[in-house]
Order: C-alpha cells, then sequence, then structure tokens
C-alpha cells in the first residue's frame, strides 16, 4: 500500500507488488478516498477510482474503548475493530468479522509489522517496506482469503486507529 503524500485527506491507490521484483509496484487494485469533511474519520474502498463502494470503514465516536466498524456498500455492519483497555506494552485490538468470528493483531501496528490471525490460521500479514521515499509497506494476504477488500479496510482501519 502507497500512500500519497500532500493530499487533502488521505486519497491513496493500492497497487499489486512483488517481493522478487525489488517491491516494484504493478497495477492499481484498489483506490481508497478519505471523506475528511465529515465529524468521523471515514475511508472508503473502491475496485475502480470512480466505481461504486465496495466497503467503508469509520470511527465510531463516544466510546470508552476506540472502535471503527466497517460496512459494505448497503450500510450493513462487516466487521469492528475494537482496542483492548489490556495493553500495557502494546496496543491490542480484536476484529470481529461477520459477527461471530473473531481475527487476532499480534505484533506492531506503529512500525507497520504485524499478522492478523483467525485462531492458527494467518489471515494476512503487514510489514514495513525498507528504504523508501514514500511512506509504503507490504500486505501479503493469504490465498485462501475470498474477501481481500475488507483485509485491505481492517488494515486501514487499523493504521488509522494506531496514528491517533
Amino acid at each position: 500500500m502507497r500512500e500519497k503524500l500532500l493530499t487533502l485527506g488521505k486519497d491513496f491507490e493500492i497497487k499489486e507488488a512483488s517481493h522478487r521484483r525489488g517491491g516494484r509496484t504493478g497495477e492499481t487494485k484498489f483506490y481508497v478516498d478519505n471523506k475528511v469533511l465529515r465529524l468521523r474519520e471515514t475511508f472508503n474502498i473502491r475496485k475502480s477510482k470512480h466505481g461504486e463502494v465496495l466497503y467503508q470503514v469509520q470511527e465510531r465516536k463516544m466510546r470508552v474503548r476506540d472502535t471503527m466498524k466497517i460496512e459494505n456498500r448497503s450500510g450493513k455492519e462487516i466487521a469492528k475493530i475494537k482496542k483492548r483497555m489490556v495493553g500495557v506494552v502494546r496496543d491490542n485490538y480484536v476484529i470481529k468479522v461477520r459477527g461471530d468470528r473473531d481475527w487476532q493483531v499480534y505484533g506492531s501496528i506503529l512500525h507497520h509489522n504485524y499478522t492478523v490471525k483467525e485462531g492458527a490460521k494467518t489471515i494476512f500479514k503487514v510489514h514495513k517496506k525498507r528504504l523508501t521515499i514514500k511512506d509504503a509497506y507490504f500486505i501479503d494476504i493469504d490465498e485462501d482469503c475470498d474477501d481481500k477488500a475488507l483485509a485491505m479496510m481492517i488494515v486501514i482501519g487499523l493504521d488509522d486507529m494506531a496514528d491517533e
């Protein structure tokens, strides 16, 4: 994922990259736009720049714990990211997917070096690309993951929550 520098909001493209080719990017897979003129932080992910919204992630205000909700295009809640109160050394997050599955986050979100798992199964890994001019990092999604757009929205939500 590569974020644009010096933009109003946090609009960016998610591009396919290859570890074998030194991290060079390929075609754009998703477009993400940040709605800056809203009371709550809101991101939308699209398959094309002006296509319809696949998912929206939005922070939830007035909560005891930080929470972000991911909704599909019809407004139905698909996932919720919650910050646990327990983290003394580092922040702990839990992701409720479709109301019945818990995904756990292991590692450092601030340093873009973490893994998201469901039980023993790895869903995706995030790690920082070394020596880049722009803010870029790799997101390795498991081949069995059936919803890559949802995985990307979880990364965006975690990244935004860690920046606060």
